[in-house]
Protein backbone atom coordinates (compact mmCIF):
# COMPACT_ATOMS: atom_id res chain seq x y z
CA UNK A 1 0.00 0.00 0.00
CA UNK A 2 1.47 3.28 -1.08
CA UNK A 3 0.93 6.29 1.16
CA UNK A 4 0.17 9.49 -0.73
CA UNK A 5 1.26 12.40 1.47
CA UNK A 6 1.08 14.95 -1.34
CA UNK A 7 -2.58 15.56 -0.54
CA UNK A 8 -3.07 17.45 2.68
CA UNK A 9 -5.33 15.36 4.89
CA UNK A 10 -5.04 18.04 7.56
CA UNK A 11 -6.79 20.65 5.44
CA UNK A 12 -10.27 19.75 6.63
CA UNK A 13 -9.21 19.76 10.26
CA UNK A 14 -7.56 23.14 9.72
CA UNK A 15 -11.01 24.42 8.77
CA UNK A 16 -12.02 24.12 12.41
CA UNK A 17 -9.18 26.53 13.22
CA UNK A 18 -9.44 28.99 10.33
CA UNK A 19 -13.22 29.27 10.05
CA UNK A 20 -13.75 30.54 13.62
CA UNK A 21 -11.09 33.16 12.91
CA UNK A 22 -13.01 34.18 9.78
CA UNK A 23 -16.24 34.27 11.78
CA UNK A 24 -14.60 36.50 14.40
CA UNK A 25 -13.44 38.86 11.66
CA UNK A 26 -16.93 38.94 10.14
CA UNK A 27 -18.65 39.52 13.51
CA UNK A 28 -16.14 42.20 14.51
CA UNK A 29 -16.54 43.94 11.15
CA UNK A 30 -20.31 43.90 11.55
CA UNK A 31 -20.02 45.40 15.04
CA UNK A 32 -17.67 48.19 13.92
CA UNK A 33 -19.69 48.97 10.78
CA UNK A 34 -22.95 49.11 12.71
CA UNK A 35 -21.32 51.30 15.37
CA UNK A 36 -20.26 53.74 12.64
CA UNK A 37 -23.78 53.70 11.20
CA UNK A 38 -25.42 54.24 14.61
CA UNK A 39 -23.10 57.20 15.24
CA UNK A 40 -23.86 58.65 11.82
CA UNK A 41 -27.59 58.15 12.29
CA UNK A 42 -27.57 59.85 15.68
CA UNK A 43 -25.61 62.84 14.36
CA UNK A 44 -27.72 63.10 11.22
CA UNK A 45 -30.97 62.92 13.21
CA UNK A 46 -29.79 65.75 15.47
CA UNK A 47 -28.78 67.80 12.43
CA UNK A 48 -32.13 67.23 10.72
CA UNK A 49 -34.08 68.05 13.88
CA UNK A 50 -32.03 71.23 14.44
CA UNK A 51 -32.68 72.24 10.84
CA UNK A 52 -36.42 71.80 11.29
CA UNK A 53 -36.42 73.81 14.49
CA UNK A 54 -34.58 76.69 12.88
CA UNK A 55 -36.89 76.61 9.86
CA UNK A 56 -34.08 75.95 7.37
CA UNK A 57 -35.32 72.56 6.16
CA UNK A 58 -38.85 71.50 5.37
CA UNK A 59 -40.51 68.97 7.64
CA UNK A 60 -41.61 66.45 4.92
CA UNK A 61 -38.09 66.02 3.54
CA UNK A 62 -36.72 65.60 7.05
CA UNK A 63 -39.28 62.92 7.81
CA UNK A 64 -38.16 61.10 4.66
CA UNK A 65 -34.52 61.27 5.73
CA UNK A 66 -35.28 59.99 9.23
CA UNK A 67 -37.47 57.18 7.87
CA UNK A 68 -34.77 56.16 5.38
CA UNK A 69 -32.16 56.03 8.14
CA UNK A 70 -34.50 53.90 10.28
CA UNK A 71 -35.05 51.53 7.33
CA UNK A 72 -31.31 51.21 6.81
CA UNK A 73 -30.86 50.44 10.51
CA UNK A 74 -33.50 47.71 10.23
CA UNK A 75 -31.74 46.28 7.18
CA UNK A 76 -28.45 46.21 9.05
CA UNK A 77 -30.10 44.36 11.91
CA UNK A 78 -31.15 41.62 9.49
CA UNK A 79 -27.46 40.62 9.30
CA UNK A 80 -28.02 39.01 12.67
CA UNK A 81 -30.35 36.46 11.06
CA UNK A 82 -27.90 35.74 8.24
CA UNK A 83 -24.99 34.83 10.51
CA UNK A 84 -26.21 31.25 11.25
CA UNK A 85 -26.47 30.67 7.49
CA UNK A 86 -22.85 31.75 7.09
CA UNK A 87 -21.80 29.29 9.80
CA UNK A 88 -23.89 26.46 8.33
CA UNK A 89 -22.65 27.15 4.81
CA UNK A 90 -19.03 27.09 5.86
CA UNK A 91 -19.65 23.85 7.76
CA UNK A 92 -21.24 22.23 4.70
CA UNK A 93 -18.31 23.23 2.49
CA UNK A 94 -15.90 21.93 5.08
CA UNK A 95 -17.73 18.60 5.29
CA UNK A 96 -17.76 18.21 1.52
CA UNK A 97 -14.02 18.77 1.32
CA UNK A 98 -13.46 16.47 4.30
CA UNK A 99 -15.29 13.71 2.47
CA UNK A 100 -13.34 14.51 -0.70
CA UNK A 101 -9.98 14.25 1.04
CA UNK A 102 -10.74 11.43 3.47
CA UNK A 103 -8.11 10.17 5.89
CA UNK A 104 -6.58 6.94 7.06
CA UNK A 105 -6.06 5.78 10.61
CA UNK A 106 -2.48 7.07 10.39
CA UNK A 107 -3.80 10.62 10.77
CA UNK A 108 -5.60 9.93 14.05
CA UNK A 109 -2.76 11.22 16.23
CA UNK A 110 -2.44 14.33 14.08
CA UNK A 111 -6.17 14.94 14.33
CA UNK A 112 -6.00 14.80 18.13
CA UNK A 113 -3.38 17.57 18.03
CA UNK A 114 -5.63 19.62 15.73
CA UNK A 115 -8.58 19.03 18.06
CA UNK A 116 -6.64 20.42 21.01
CA UNK A 117 -5.33 23.37 19.01
CA UNK A 118 -8.76 24.19 17.58
CA UNK A 119 -10.42 24.11 20.98
CA UNK A 120 -7.70 26.31 22.47
CA UNK A 121 -8.01 28.83 19.65
CA UNK A 122 -11.82 28.82 19.90
CA UNK A 123 -11.58 29.70 23.61
CA UNK A 124 -9.21 32.55 22.76
CA UNK A 125 -11.55 33.80 20.01
CA UNK A 126 -14.50 33.68 22.42
CA UNK A 127 -12.56 35.89 24.85
CA UNK A 128 -11.60 38.31 22.06
CA UNK A 129 -15.23 38.59 20.99
CA UNK A 130 -16.20 39.11 24.63
CA UNK A 131 -14.04 42.25 24.59
CA UNK A 132 -15.86 43.44 21.44
CA UNK A 133 -19.14 42.74 23.16
CA UNK A 134 -18.15 44.84 26.16
CA UNK A 135 -16.87 47.65 23.92
CA UNK A 136 -20.12 47.81 21.94
CA UNK A 137 -22.92 46.98 24.43
CA UNK A 138 -25.72 48.60 22.40
CA UNK A 139 -24.79 46.68 19.28
CA UNK A 140 -24.41 43.45 21.26
CA UNK A 141 -27.99 43.94 22.46
CA UNK A 142 -29.23 44.49 18.90
CA UNK A 143 -27.42 41.39 17.54
CA UNK A 144 -28.25 38.55 19.95
CA UNK A 145 -27.75 35.69 17.47
CA UNK A 146 -24.22 36.75 16.56
CA UNK A 147 -23.41 37.22 20.25
CA UNK A 148 -24.84 33.82 21.14
CA UNK A 149 -22.94 32.00 18.38
CA UNK A 150 -19.65 33.75 19.09
CA UNK A 151 -19.97 33.20 22.86
CA UNK A 152 -20.54 29.49 22.20
CA UNK A 153 -17.80 29.15 19.59
CA UNK A 154 -16.01 26.40 21.51
CA UNK A 155 -19.10 24.19 21.27
CA UNK A 156 -19.52 24.97 17.60
CA UNK A 157 -15.87 24.10 16.97
CA UNK A 158 -16.22 20.89 18.96
CA UNK A 159 -19.24 19.84 16.88
CA UNK A 160 -17.39 20.94 13.74
CA UNK A 161 -14.38 18.78 14.60
CA UNK A 162 -16.55 15.78 15.47
CA UNK A 163 -18.46 15.99 12.18
CA UNK A 164 -15.32 16.48 10.11
CA UNK A 165 -13.57 13.59 11.84
CA UNK A 166 -16.56 11.30 11.35
CA UNK A 167 -16.74 12.17 7.66
CA UNK A 168 -12.99 11.87 7.10
CA UNK A 169 -12.39 8.64 8.98
CA UNK A 170 -15.51 6.74 7.85
CA UNK A 171 -14.81 7.00 4.16
CA UNK A 172 -13.93 3.55 2.81
CA UNK A 173 -12.37 2.09 -0.34
CA UNK A 174 -15.77 1.81 -2.02
CA UNK A 175 -16.26 5.56 -1.58
CA UNK A 176 -12.75 6.17 -2.93
CA UNK A 177 -13.47 4.14 -6.05
CA UNK A 178 -16.80 5.94 -6.63
CA UNK A 179 -15.14 9.34 -6.23
CA UNK A 180 -12.32 8.41 -8.61
CA UNK A 181 -14.76 7.09 -11.21
CA UNK A 182 -16.82 10.30 -10.99
CA UNK A 183 -13.68 12.41 -11.28
CA UNK A 184 -12.59 10.57 -14.42
CA UNK A 185 -16.12 10.78 -15.85
CA UNK A 186 -16.74 14.46 -15.12
CA UNK A 187 -13.28 15.79 -14.37
CA UNK A 188 -12.13 17.08 -11.03
CA UNK A 189 -12.62 20.75 -10.27
CA UNK A 190 -10.74 20.43 -7.00
CA UNK A 191 -7.22 20.10 -8.33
Amino acid sequence: MMLNLSKSKRASLKDAIYVPIYLLVIASTIFVAVYVWYSFQTSMTETVNNGVLSGVLSAPSNTTIINAMSDIRGSLQSMDYMFPFIVAGLLMISLIFAFKSGASVLYTFLSIIFWALALLISAILTNIFGQFQMSFPTIATDYPIIVYLMNNMKWIVLAWLALISIVMFTRNKEDDSRIKSMETMYGSGFE
